[in-house]
C-alpha cells in the first residue's frame, strides 16, 4: 500500500513535514512523494552523525569519527558507501533551529526554512524525485563555529530518493 502523506491525518512531526511537503508541491501541480524506506537508510546514518558530533555540516560530508566505521569526504562518497549504484538520484536537505513547543510550530519552521533557501527549495519541488523520508531528532550540544549552544536543538533531514 501506497502511502500519499497529504491524505493521512498527521500524527508525528516526521509525518507533518512529509504531509507539508507533499501539499506544498502538488501547490504547484507536482506529484507528492511516497515513503520511501530506502531513503531512510542515508536519512538515519546523516541524522546520527549530526546527534554524535553535534555539528550540522553544511556540505553533508562526515569527517569527523564517530562510532559509524567510516568517515566521508563529500556527500557522494557517503551515498555511494551507503547504496553502490542502487539509486538514480539522491537528494538531501538538512536544517537546525532551537526547539519549539509543539510539532506543528516545529513543521512550520522546517519548511519556512527550506522554502526561504533556493538550492532547499529546488529540491522541495524537483522532478527528478518519487520517494522521501523525514526524520528529526531532539539535542543538547549543538556546536556552530566552535561554539556550543545550549539546547534543545531539533535536527532536520529530508532525503529524497529515486
Amino acid at each position: 500500500m501506497v502511502l500519499f502523506y497529504s491524505a493521512i491525518h498527521a500524527q508525528t512531526l516526521n509525518e507533518r513535514v512529509m504531509k507539508k511537503i507533499n501539499e506544498y508541491r502538488t501547490s504547484y501541480g507536482i506529484s507528492p512523494l511516497v515513503f520511501e524506506p530506502k531513503a531512510k537508510k542515508a536519512n538515519e546514518q546523516m541524522l546520527n552523525y549530526m546527534i554524535a558530533t553535534s555539528t550540522m555540516p553544511m556540505d553533508h560530508s562526515q569527517r569527523i569519527s564517530t562510532s559509524y566505521p567510516h568517515t566521508f569526504e563529500t556527500f557522494a562518497d557517503r551515498i555511494y558507501y551507503l547504496y553502490e549504484y542502487n539509486y538514480n538520484y539522491i537528494g538531501e536537505n538538512l536544517c537546525t533551529f532551537g526547539d519549539l513547543s509543539t510539532d506543528e510550530e516545529r513543521a512550520d519552521m522546517i519548511m519556512k526554512l527550506w522554502k526561504n533557501s533556493i538550492p532547499h527549495n529546488a529540491l522541495l519541488l524537483s522532478l527528478r524525485y518519487t520517494g522521501f523520508y523525514v526524520d528529526t531528532r531532539v539535542s543538547y550540544n549543538l556546536i556552530i563555529n566552535g561554539k556550543t549552544l545550549g539546547g534543545p536543538t531539533r535536527y532536520v533531514v529530508l532525503t529524497t530518493y529515486n
